[in-house]
């Protein structure tokens, strides 16, 4: 009798001491993406508060555009903060920090997009994508649980088999985690170029006009002028008669030095205004 009881306690502990440690793995591993996850959105913050900054200063870009991309990168400190919170919320309560960090993970998506819509709503949506993806992988592993994962790849409770079995379940656990992360960054990724493709066909070609206007206004205040006159080009293909395009084209061309080219474009945005006031007259 004594001599079983002690097989069942061996039987226990040898149970238990594999048990424990894929729980320490899962509590790190949670903890660790939350971590990096608020890090990471803490950098992306202090980016687009940066770049709001450095907008407010020039005067080629409208003040309304920096302020919101300053409301975004205020969002974006909170988000990382909240991320942080969650690693250190969820050794004491585990549902909370799920919460925490699916949420401050998937709402930075939203907040990006518009806070870069005026330039390009895209560019905000994937810049989120390193720290949301880490957040909203962190909260969906709290959320599930790591036991329940553990149970869906074969590991449960169950026993050890042999000893190469707590080496293959952490390996096996893990992958899942890189697995789980690789496949949410290609659908927010996919989901992205959704939101852009329908935002992009609502805009018409008046929207598009005004957004290569934008583009060639920060362009030249950068300095780079030729990808302001690839801006005014694009404007040109959708509408040959786009006068304010052929003028601004020119004098981006003139910036670079290309006379004769500048000249054909100012001479073109003359006659076209000739051709504006002679409809007018009659």
């Amino acid at each position: 009798m004594v001599k079983q009881e002690a097989e069942q306690k061996l039987k226990a502990m040898a149970t238990e001491g594999p048990q424990k440690d894929s729980d320490r793995l899962g509590r790190l591993a949670i903890q660790t993406l939350a971590f990096l996850g608020g890090l990471a959105g803490l950098l992306i913050a202090a980016f687009d508060l940066i770049a709001s900054l450095i907008g407010l200063s020039s005067s080629h870009i409208p003040s309304g555009w920096s302020e919101l991309g300053q409301s975004g990168g205020i969002v974006f400190l909170l988000l990382g903060l909240a991320g942080i919170a969650g690693a250190f919320l969820y050794t004491r309560n585990k549902k909370r920090a799920a919460w925490l960090l699916l949420g401050s993970g998937l709402l930075g998506f939203p907040v990006g997009y518009l806070a870069w819509l005026p330039f390009l709503g895209f560019l905000g949506w994937v810049l989120w994508i390193p720290p949301g993806v880490l957040l909203t992988v962190a909260g969906l592993l709290a959320w599930i649980t790591p036991e329940r994962l553990r149970a869906l790849l074969g590991q449960g409770y169950a026993a050890v088999d042999n000893a190469n079995r707590k080496s293959i379940d952490q390996a096996l656990f893990v992958s899942a985690i890189f697995v789980g992360i690789a496949l949410l960054t290609i659908i927010l990724m996919f989901t992205g170029l959704l939101f852009l493709g329908a935002e992009d066909s609502l805009k018409g070609d008046t929207g598009r006009d005004q957004d290569d206007f934008n583009n060639a206004g920060i362009a030249g205040s950068m300095g780079r002028w030729d990808k302001a006159v690839e801006s005014y080009d694009d404007i040109i293909s959708r509408n040959q008669s786009n006068v304010r395009a052929w003028e601004e084209r020119a004098y981006a061309l003139q910036k670079l030095g290309r006379y004769n080219e500048a000249n054909e474009s100012y001479e073109r945005a003359r006659e076209l205004n000739l051709e504006k006031e002679g409809l007018s007259n009659h």
